[in-house]
């Protein structure tokens, strides 16, 4: 049971956790709204579209923002309770500040599985949304890459000689620039059937695809056998890669399945990977951040200056991130495996909250100067 002290806590990092999320969510909006108005210039968006596009978007990123709002939510919580006194009136009543970490510790660890269970499965219903509206009114394309479970498929259009064309394959490799078991459906402007191409695999090349063992088929030749043939394409492989689903348009209940998915396609899903890892740690990330957030203010008196310890939260944040990023990208180019990548963050923040949590602690006593 929580005595009435702990409540008391928990209401008050519950309220400033809202209070900071919602500052940075202003912040985000108005952000991308500006950065949605940019990418629409000239392209008779409607201002409601730009709107829709700037909040289906929100919700991809508030995983990047979880953390720096924890932080900073537990920080000011802390800041205030000594301000006001009431660190110091808890503390006479014989709670140490352990316990008194205990209760941020659990409200932050709860917000984290509720935005995993519940948000991060909205958030991807809200990013395909998001991709559905950008393609159509940004872009002005249409998706020409997806993934079935039977294989990917691609959409292309040679302008040149207003031929259209749906090429399917069984399995990738080399992250989409190879083909096995192709099938290229060919029609004309008008979406009348011109021709087909089947073969065992397919390079992309610097436009074209080389087709190994392919055989020919026209609408009303017969067919042909060549084991070398090129065909012309407008698609790069960096196309391939980025129309295909990104992770936020997967929740988390479905991507465990999708990952494995992926790979029996032959398709890398390292990008998954650290997506689904970063998931499954960030409730036990926040956590570590409050301890980070307590050690940095244990010493801290009513009547002391907190600009130092401002400066010294925004130079941690900076390192942290960097950190997380320079670690995401040695994941996604296969230097170090995607669990590493995403554990070793969290891992860095708990050892270093203990040891300035027992530096604060020691100095506090009086035992180190």
């Amino acid at each position: 049971m929580f005595s009435k002290i702990n409540i008391y806590l928990i209401k008050h990092f519950f309220i400033s956790f809202v209070i900071v999320f919602f500052i940075f969510a202003a912040l985000l909006i108005i952000g991308d709204f500006v950065e949605q108005f940019r990418k629409s210039t000239g392209k008779e968006v409607p201002i409601k579209i730009i709107f829709q596009l700037a909040i289906f978007n929100f919700f991809s990123l508030i995983e990047f923002i979880i953390p720096i709002v924890t932080f900073f939510a537990a920080l000011l919580t802390y800041i205030l309770l000594i301000r006001n006194s009431e660190f110091l009136i808890i503390s006479s009543v014989g709670l140490s500040n352990l316990r008194i970490l205990i209760p941020a510790v659990i409200i932050y660890f709860v917000v984290g599985v509720f935005f995993v269970t519940i948000i991060n499965p909205l958030s991807a219903v809200f990013y395909d949304r998001y991709t559905e509206l950008e393609y159509k009114y940004i872009a002005k394309l249409d998706k020409f890459a997806s993934i079935t479970k039977n294989g990917i498929w691609l959409k292309q259009f040679n302008y040149k000689k207003n031929i259209s064309s749906v090429l399917y394959a069984q399995q990738v490799t080399d992250n989409g620039s190879t083909l096995l078991n192709f099938m290229l459906l060919e029609y004309d402007d008008k979406g009348v059937f011109q021709g087909r191409l089947d073969g065992k695999k397919a390079f992309l090349g610097n436009g074209f695809w080389s087709m190994d063992d392919v055989q020919i088929s026209p609408k009303y030749d017969q067919a042909s056998f060549n084991d070398n043939f090129r065909y012309e394409t407008n698609i790069k492989q960096s196309d391939i890669t980025n129309s295909l689903s990104s992770p936020d348009s997967i929740s988390i209940w479905k991507m465990g399945k999708f990952i494995n998915f992926l790979e029996d396609l032959g398709y890398s899903a390292r990008e998954f990977k650290l997506y689904y890892y970063n998931l499954l740690i960030l409730p036990f990330f926040l956590s570590f951040l409050t301890i980070l957030a307590s050690s940095l203010v244990l010493d801290l008196k009513q009547n002391s200056k907190i600009s130092k310890i401002i400066i010294v939260a925004f130079i941690l944040i900076f390192v942290i991130y960097f950190l997380s990023n320079l670690l995401d990208a040695l994941g996604s180019s296969s230097q170090v495996s995607p669990f590493i990548a995403k554990i070793t963050t969290p891992i860095f923040v708990l050892i270093f909250s203990f040891v300035f949590f027992n530096y604060s602690y020691l100095k506090n006593k009086k035992l180190i100067r």
